[in-house]
């Protein structure tokens, strides 16, 4: 019975602790009691503050102050604050994270099973192990305590953590009956979050009206209503619902508020399938501000896309570019409908790089053969034509299937044209199995333009072959006329007038350019078989159908040919009339015009009236070719009347002022014929001597040796022909003379560009006949030999030794050349002596015009830009004297002017060039303005300049060449390397000109080394 009574004060005590009840002391025992339940106490205070370490020290001596208390094993057995003190220690190790503390927590539950503590603990567990992340673990406590089949808010949030943990592990399919269960009940703490991951869940198992039903439950929550709208706008977008998705997501977007970029997005994209463009634009604007750079590559090539559908093209490549220039499908598109864009834009030179981006790649095999089709096509619309025949011929190689076959043929005959490679382009079409009309035309055209390539090389037999060609097709009527226009001038040229004929008088009847052109023909065509009479009649005819044509050249020529109709066919009054009609209307033939009326004149034996004319012609037209024919017709009508004295005077004037005419010869042997005639045998003997010395091959030589016998004879000095006749004979050796054998032998070496072989021939043949009339002719291609070898010493040797002698008629050729060479030296003073050698001597225009280039030339190098811009001058008023030297003066006027800096008239001059003829000084002078625009940093424009080369020069591959890689230094300095890269790789890959290569090479390699 001593015992029975502790126990029960311990078990009251002990329910007193446990609900926080302090007792007072009462004897030792009673003290002992407190004492422990005071332990407990504290430890319950400090677990509640955390304290794990403390409290787990207090309760460890709660339990060890009952251990020693009387009767402790039924105090213990029966003490609840025991239990409690046990699982305080089991959590607080758990908390304080020690080694063995789940050990403690397995004994716990195993020694107390059927304690509540024991269903509590597996919550708090699974608590402790859910916040620290640990699901898995979490979930096996968690079970346990949601086993336990309690109810209650502890319940309710054990089935939440359970549901997250299972939410985390990935195992949604148990965690969303969870959720449902709380999701719907009003009065779990967690019903929102349940709601949110239900919905998430309900998202990602494409139960789409469930996850709308779950965020639209919780769209006002303040947790969550920031992110609801785009839950909901995602799930109405992939279950496709784009109807319900507007009316959602529009009066959102209206009212505004945070966080709804991604809303925007999906009503963007809403519009976007739906092809209404010009409404995305503004979403996905708004998406991209509020994204930046994180927006991903699709996004922003479908803004680019709606931006292109909408014609906003500029706008579209500033989208698009950044996303081109990748290596993956969005690139491919991207780069596709840039360069699409860009031919919007008129720039498409860019859209070529463009599309040979899109062309590389091969994600999209469509696009990939549409994108290389379009870089093709662009490349002809450039006037690449070289280039645009490779890629269109590999086109069809690598997709002989593809739905762009027949264009791609008809664009590879346009190809062909436009590279001027005919005889590729008339065989490919030969070969093709099936010609749409367009090709035909296009052979028409290419078969056509071979044929007046190979009349203007003189292959007429080709001609004739490729006008039949051409005439075969009946595309265009206006073309097959020219080619029947031009079949007749083949066989005229070849003197086959009987068969042309009758194909200019066909077209004659035709109105027009071409009717009145074959008038003209025809006029000709019975001029030069003889029959003035019908010529005049078609030459007449011309004149009134020419005139409306606008032919004024032709017309003027005509004029003339009907003048000298009239002179051959002896009708002197209508031809005087006619000269008079030529020369009134101030064109070009006046001259000619004048010295036909003295030739009229003298033989009608008005001789005072014949030498007016020539000397008419003297005054008025000093530089005429035909200066030469008139002296030597005026001192001629003094001759033939008998009045050698006078003659004899304006021969001497021929033969002096005109050392270099053809007519020399003929005037020594009618002076000398004079002499003979007045009996002044010495003067005639000079003159008879110095033609067989210096002409010896020339037609009058056989006359002046008959006549040097004759005024020998006369002057009583027969003894002395045997000796001239000797050496004659020994200067002018027959046609099977050893000499002009050996001559014609090293001549032919030469013009075979033998050129070492030909020195030593030459020179061989120098020293063997060092008397040679040939002499300085044999001199002149060993000085060519010599330039052409490099050896420009012994050239320039070789020039000064005809020069010295001066009498050659390759002193002028020897002078030019020597000029050139001094040039190449920097021996510019000699070269200017040597051009005004060839200025002084020069026999007509043509020798004028060329020594004033070399002397523009070498001032320009000099550099003395007064002195060539003078020369320049000079031939651009002299005309086309010789061809192109009109544009090459006009063009070195405007490089006088770029060298000064003065852009504005360097323009001014290269315009002029381009507007006289798209040559190679055309060419260059568009090159020029380009570089002007670039040294102004005009990059811009000076692009726009240089994208026009192709039009107009595309066959002049140097400047071609060198203008793209201008254009490239353009795009460098407007930053676009991106686009300089690739025309200077473009360059390398397609440039026929080394030197073009190379620079560009040199280009980009430094452009490389940049970055």
């Amino acid at each position: 019975m001593s015992y029975s009574q502790p126990r029960a004060g311990v078990l009251a005590l002990t329910v007193f602790a446990g609900i926080g009840l302090a007792l007072p002391a009462a004897g030792q025992r009673t003290l002992s009691y407190t004492e422990s339940d005071y332990h407990f106490r504290n430890g319950i205070e400090l677990f509640e503050k955390s304290n794990y370490g403390a409290a787990r020290y207090e309760f460890r001596q709660y339990l060890d102050r009952r251990k020693v208390s009387e009767n402790a094993s039924e105090a213990i057995a029966a003490d609840q604050n025991v239990v409690d003190a046990e699982y305080h220690i089991a959590l607080s190790s758990l908390y304080l994270d020690e080694p063995g503390s789940e050990v403690l927590v397995d004994r716990f539950v195993k020694n107390h099973s059927q304690h509540p503590k024991a269903g509590q603990l597996y919550g708090d567990l699974g608590q402790y192990y859910y916040e620290r992340e640990d699901y898995t673990k979490a979930i096996d406590f968690l079970e346990k305590a949601v086993g336990q089949n309690a109810s209650g808010p502890q319940m309710a949030k054990n089935k939440y953590r359970l549901a997250v943990s299972y939410f985390n592990t990935q195992d949604v399919n148990r965690a969303l009956p969870l959720l449902n269960q709380i999701k719907l009940d009003p009065d779990a703490e967690d019903a929102p979050a349940a709601s949110y991951y239900a919905g998430v869940i309900n998202y990602r198992n494409n139960n789409f009206s469930e996850a709308v039903a779950d965020f639209k439950r919780i769209a006002q929550n303040p947790t969550y209503q920031n992110e609801v709208p785009n839950w909901i706008a995602q799930s109405l977008y992939r279950e496709r619902q784009f109807d319900q998705l507007l009316a959602y997501t529009e009066p959102l977007l209206r009212r505004g508020g945070t966080n709804l970029s991604d809303v925007g997005l999906v009503t963007a994209e809403v519009y976007y399938q739906q092809g209404k463009f010009d409404r995305a634009i503004p979403y996905y604007k708004q998406y991209l501000a509020a994204k930046g750079a994180k927006v991903p590559g699709p996004v922003k090539f479908r803004y680019g896309q709606s931006l292109f559908r909408t014609g906003k093209y500029d706008e579209a490549i500033t989208q698009l570019k950044p996303l081109s220039t990748g290596k993956d499908t969005v690139s491919q598109y991207a780069a596709f409908t840039l360069g699409i864009s860009y031919l919007q834009t008129q720039n498409p030179s860019y859209a070529l790089t463009a599309f040979d981006q899109a062309g590389r790649l091969a994600f999209s095999k469509p696009i990939q053969e549409e994108a290389q089709f379009n870089h093709a096509k662009v490349q002809l619309d450039l006037n690449n034509g070289t280039d645009a025949v490779k890629e269109l011929n590999a086109f069809l190689q690598r997709y002989p299937d593809s739905p762009f076959e027949n264009e791609a043929n008809e664009l590879l005959g346009e190809a062909y044209f436009a590279s001027n490679n005919y005889p590729a382009a008339i065989a490919y079409i030969e070969k093709l199995k099936r010609r749409t009309p367009k090709i035909n035309a296009t052979y028409q055209r290419l078969t056509y333009n071979q044929a007046v390539n190979d009349y203007n090389a003189e292959r007429y037999a080709q001609a004739l072959q490729n006008f039949d060609k051409s005439l075969s097709v009946q595309a265009d009527a206006e073309l097959r006329q020219s080619a029947q226009f031009w079949k007749a001038e083949t066989f005229s040229a070849q003197k086959q007038y009987d068969t042309a004929i009758p194909m200019y008088a066909s077209l004659s009847r035709t109105p027009g350019e071409l009717g009145a052109k074959s008038l003209y023909a025809l006029g000709y065509a019975y001029y030069n078989k003889k029959d003035y009479s019908r010529a005049l009649t078609y030459f007449r005819d011309f004149v009134g159908k020419g005139a409306q044509a606008g032919d004024a050249g032709l017309v003027e020529d005509a004029r003339v040919r009907i003048a000298d109709g009239y002179f051959a066919t002896k009708q002197y009054n209508e031809a005087m009339r006619a000269y008079d009609e030529v020369i009134a209307r101030g064109r070009g033939d006046r001259d000619y015009a004048t010295y036909q009326k003295g030739l009229i004149l003298s033989y009608v034996g008005r001789d005072t009236e014949a030498k007016a004319e020539f000397d008419k012609l003297q005054r008025q037209y000093p530089g005429s070719r035909y200066l030469d024919d008139a002296l030597f017709q005026a001192a001629n009508v003094d001759f033939e009347k008998g009045a050698y004295q006078v003659a004899i005077r304006g021969f001497s004037k021929l033969i002096q002022d005109r050392p270099q005419s053809y007519l020399i010869p003929s005037a020594l042997l009618k002076r000398a014929t004079a002499y003979s005639n007045l009996q002044t045998y010495d003067q005639a003997i000079a003159d008879y001597r110095r033609i067989l010395n210096e002409y010896g091959s020339s037609d009058q030589a056989q006359g002046a040796l008959l006549g040097l016998q004759n005024a020998l004879n006369d002057a009583g000095r027969p003894e002395e022909f045997s000796g001239v006749l000797g050496q004659y004979k020994k200067s002018n050796p027959g046609s099977s003379d050893v000499e002009k054998v050996e001559f014609d032998n090293a001549k032919n070496i030469y013009f075979n560009e033998k050129y070492a072989q030909a020195i030593q021939s030459l020179l061989a043949f120098m020293q063997e006949y060092p008397a040679s009339p040939n002499l300085n002719e044999a001199r002149y291609y060993v000085g060519e030999s010599y330039r052409q070898t490099k050896d420009v010493a012994n050239a320039l040797r070789y020039y000064n030794l005809i020069l010295t002698d001066g009498k050659s008629e390759f002193a002028t050729r020897a002078a030019t050349r020597a000029a050139e060479l001094e040039t190449s030296q920097k021996n510019y003073a000699r070269a200017v002596r040597n051009y005004q050698f060839v200025l002084n001597r020069a026999n007509g225009k043509n020798e004028e015009v060329a020594a004033k280039l070399g002397l523009m030339e070498t001032y320009f190098v000099a550099p003395k830009l007064d002195s060539a811009a003078y020369y320049a001058r000079e031939v651009v008023e002299a005309g086309n004297v010789l061809p192109g030297a009109q544009n090459r003066a006009q063009l070195m006027l405007g490089k006088i002017a770029l060298s000064r800096n003065d852009y504005k008239a360097a323009t001014a001059e290269f315009e002029k060039t381009i507007a006289l003829a798209k040559d190679v000084y055309g060419a260059e002078a568009n090159y020029l303005i380009g570089e002007a625009l670039y040294r102004q940093k005009k990059y811009k424009e000076s692009i726009a300049t240089l994208l026009k080369f192709n039009e107009t020069f595309g066959e002049f591959e140097y400047w071609k060449g060198r203008a793209f890689i201008l254009v490239a230094d353009n795009n460098v300095g407007l930053n676009e390397l991106a686009q300089a890269r690739a025309v200077l790789n473009s360059i390398i890959e397609n440039a026929s000109d080394d030197r073009v290569v190379a620079e560009a090479k040199q280009k980009l390699a430094a452009l490389e080394s940049k970055n």
